[in-house]
Order: C-alpha cells, then sequence, then structure tokens
C-alpha cells in the first residue's frame, strides 16, 4: 500500500452513460415519500358516502297518473236538509253578504283619521346636523 488513498482516487474518471443524476435523484425521492393509505382511504369513503346520499335522499318525483285515484262517485253527497245550524248561519251571513249594497247596515270607519303610526319616532335634531 505504497500508494496514497488519494492519489488512486484520483485516477477514476466517473462514466457518464450509465449513471444518470437526475432519475436517481427523483426516483429517490419519489420512494423517501410514501403514500399515507389511509387518509386516500378515508377520502375515497367519504366520496362515496356523499354520492350514495345524494342519490338516497334525491327527491323522485312520481310521474301523473300512478297515484291512487278517487273515484268522484263514491264522494259523499250533502243534503241540504241535513246542515247543522252553524252551517245554515253560515249560509245566511254569504247571503247577506252577497246582497245589495244599499241593504248593508253601515259599519262605519274602521281606522280613526289621525297621524300615521310609525315604527320608530322621530331622530333628534343633533343627528340631523
Amino acid at each position: 500500500m505504497s500508494e496514497s488513498f488519494l492519489e488512486r482516487l484520483s485516477r477514476f474518471t466517473p462514466d457518464a452513460g450509465r449513471v444518470d443524476r437526475d432519475k436517481l435523484l427523483f426516483d429517490t425521492g419519489r420512494a423517501s415519500a410514501r403514500p399515507d393509505r389511509g387518509w386516500i382511504a378515508l377520502a375515497t369513503a367519504l366520496a362515496v358516502t356523499q354520492a350514495l346520499s345524494l342519490v338516497l335522499l334525491w327527491p323522485h318525483a312520481t310521474p301523473p297518473g300512478t297515484g291512487t285515484p278517487i273515484r268522484v262517485a263514491d264522494a259523499p253527497s250533502v243534503d241540504p236538509g241535513q246542515l247543522s245550524l252553524p252551517n245554515t248561519a253560515l249560509l245566511l251571513a254569504r247571503h247577506r253578504l252577497e246582497s245589495e249594497p244599499e241593504d248593508r247596515p253601515d259599519t262605519g270607519t274602521f281606522v280613526e283619521s289621525g297621524p300615521s303610526l310609525r315604527a320608530y319616532g322621530s331622530p333628534p335634531p343633533s343627528i340631523l346636523n
């Protein structure tokens, strides 16, 4: 071992044909950053549940004619003689309202005349400057 280590090392020349420096660094960086599969699985599960909720809760319109039909012939008929007292009172009140305007009694005014009501009072003069 008469030669020194530095002299032996200086005789070596790199071979540029076999080693691609950029590819080696890229592959090393990719291998060092392992994907966290837990977060990927969680994000996928949340996306699937949101899509499933959207499908299940979407309002479905029923096409016309698919509901239960209502037969008019089965509807109960009302005999005017079977009307109870409150119903006849309502019919009489309706008849009075539909009568001629001359037959209606004078009801007077519903709102008294005067200043209009306001939600807030007038602002103080110091603000109006």
